[in-house]
């Protein structure tokens, strides 16, 4: 049988659902690696979230700092792509029905944010993520890194059709 392995980001905010409203605790965060999900690695993840009582559940609220990779639209690299990753949201506890879709507060007092970090992460990467602004890409007849040196293709782009202007350049 086999166990499935508990989040590291998983705390206990217990004491916050007996607590008082508006009492709250401060959590830093720093972690050299730590898988989020089955699919996201993140390295390193810093940061501090603050963890507030309120009517309704545990209000979290914090800034991380973290580097996902992602692959480059121009030379199909992977690298590190720093992000930043603001959480603010509302987990409700069980006298309060949580609306369809939000996070709860689990019976025990534990609030996963794993899911929460790995949605705010996944949603972090650009359309088009590029590895540096001077990307060069790949060369289009051969495929080599032009970031690596330069390929040896000999670069005719000039269309057929306007080759006659190309003569007229050369006179």
């Amino acid at each position: 049988m086999s166990q499935k392995l508990l989040s590291r980001l998983r705390f206990n905010f217990g004491f916050l659902l007996e607590a008082n409203f508006g009492e709250s605790r401060v959590i830093e965060l720093d972690y050299p690696s730590i898988r989020v999900a089955d699919d996201l690695d993140l390295a390193p993840l810093r940061g501090s979230i603050k963890a507030s009582r309120t009517s309704e559940g545990i209000y979290v609220e914090g800034s991380l700092q973290t580097a996902i990779d992602a692959q480059c639209v121009r030379c199909l690299t992977t690298f590190s792509l720093p992000i930043t990753l603001q959480i603010d949201d509302l987990f409700y506890y069980p006298p309060v029905t949580a609306p369809k879709g939000e996070f709860v507060v689990g019976e025990n007092g534990f609030i996963d944010l794993a899911p929460l970090v790995r949605e705010l992460s996944l949603l972090e990467i650009p359309m088009q993520p590029i590895c540096k602004p001077d990307c060069q890409g790949l060369c289009q007849e051969c495929g080599a890194n032009l970031n690596e040196g330069d390929c040896g293709c000999e670069d005719d782009d000039i269309d057929p059709r306007f080759s006659i202007l190309g003569e007229l350049l050369d006179q």
